[in-house]
Formats: structure tokens, C-alpha cells, sequence
């Protein structure tokens, strides 16, 4: 070995090294670390309404459906009160439509076709005599837009409000009231969002448990 092979042996390492760095630069692009995946964006609020039938749906539509609808009623404000949902036409299942409110919630099953002009009533333990005390529930106070929120003030200052739903084809819908009950006496009740209905109106001053429903399936 001559005394130049010492030199040449490190420049083919030398060569071999830089060879091999360019080539996992081929390998890796730029050579840089990979960027840190982006953070975790929040997922999206769950709308109010969500699962709420807020639009009217055709009324043929309801009253055609051979199917059934499974009624989420949230009502706030109401433990332990008891629902009553009012078909406006006859059906072929087992009446009445109630359940009681458990842990804010009362599930109630019914014919689709039943939905249209449906109304709802919502009542406490008892009253001062012992008797139970149900309000008809307001689904459309006012002029509220359906969808709209519903206050206590605009559900107790409204001179007339609608209380025939105008019903859906969904085959689960949910439906949010809010209750004013004091010791097992129900004063007001209201849907909040407001639902579409039917053009029958209700003084809201009459919703007591002398009121029978005069809805009509006409839509």
C-alpha cells in the first residue's frame, strides 16, 4: 500500500457518506422533521333543535304513513309529572298516550298518521284538593316562528297560541317543554322551540284542566 491510500480510502468513505445523505434526502423531501399534526378542533355544538321537527311537513304525507312515531318529550321544570299526548283522529292502539316525566324525559309511542293535530297536556300530583291538575301545552305561542326559542314572558304574555301540532313523519322526534309546577300544581306549559301547528288557537288563559282540544286532522 503506497502512502496515497490512505487518502484515497477516506475519500471513497467520504464519498459513500455524502452519497448515501443525498439519497435519503430523496427519500425524506427536505430533510426536515415532518410537521406536528394539527391540534384537535372542538367538536361542533349540538344544535338546540336537533331531532325537533321544526317545519311543517305535508299534511297527506302524516295522514298516509302506516308507520309509528316514538315521542321524546324533555320537559323541564316537571319531574314526575305526567304527559298526556291527544290523537285528534281515532287510531288502532292502546289508549291513553301518557308516561311520566323520569329524569326529565317521558317517551311516548304513537301511529304516525296520530301526530297531526295531536295535543298535549301535562299535569302534577295534585292540586290544593287533591286532584290531579293538567295545562294544555302551548306549542306555538304568539307569532313565534317554529324553531324560534319561547320564553316564560312571551308564553305568558301571548294573547292566543296554537296547541294542534302539525305533526311529523319522522319515526323518532323530539319534542322539549318547559313546565311552571309549584308543589304538584302545573300552571303553565309551552314547547320551547316553538312547533308548527294547525290554525286552531287557544287563550292561554283557558289552558287549564277544564279545556278539551278542538283539533281537527284537516292540517
Amino acid at each position: 500500500m503506497n502512502a496515497r491510500s490512505p487518502i484515497v480510502i477516506g475519500a471513497v468513505i467520504v464519498a459513500l457518506l455524502v452519497g448515501f445523505g443525498a439519497f435519503l434526502l430523496t427519500r425524506t423531501g427536505s430533510g426536515e422533521p415532518p410537521a406536528a399534526a394539527p391540534p384537535p378542533q372542538p367538536s361542533a355544538t349540538p344544535s338546540a333543535t336537533a331531532g325537533t321537527p321544526t317545519a311543517a311537513p305535508d299534511p297527506e304525507e302524516v295522514r298516509n304513513n302506516q308507520g309509528a312515531t316514538s315521542l321524546k318529550l324533555q320537559v323541564t321544570g316537571c319531574e314526575g309529572c305526567q304527559v298526556t299526548a291527544i290523537p285528534s283522529v281515532a287510531t288502532d292502539a292502546d289508549e291513553p298516550f301518557a308516561a311520566t316525566v323520569e329524569s326529565g324525559v317521558a317517551l311516548i309511542d304513537v301511529p304516525t298518521p296520530g301526530t297531526l293535530g295531536m295535543s298535549f297536556f301535562v299535569q302534577g300530583e295534585k292540586d290544593g284538593d287533591d286532584t290531579p291538575q293538567r295545562a294544555l301545552v302551548l306549542l306555538q305561542p304568539g307569532r313565534i316562528a317554529p324553531g324560534d326559542p319561547v320564553s316564560a314572558r312571551t308564553a305568558g304574555e301571548a294573547e292566543s297560541a296554537g296547541y294542534c301540532w302539525a305533526g311529523t313523519t319522522l319515526s323518532v322526534a323530539t319534542l322539549r317543554f318547559t313546565a311552571e309546577e309549584d308543589k304538584g300544581v302545573v300552571s303553565r306549559v309551552w314547547a320551547d322551540p316553538a312547533l308548527p301547528t294547525t290554525s286552531a288557537q287557544v287563550r292561554p288563559s283557558g289552558s287549564d284542566k277544564a279545556f278539551s282540544p278542538a283539533c281537527t286532522a284537516e292540517g
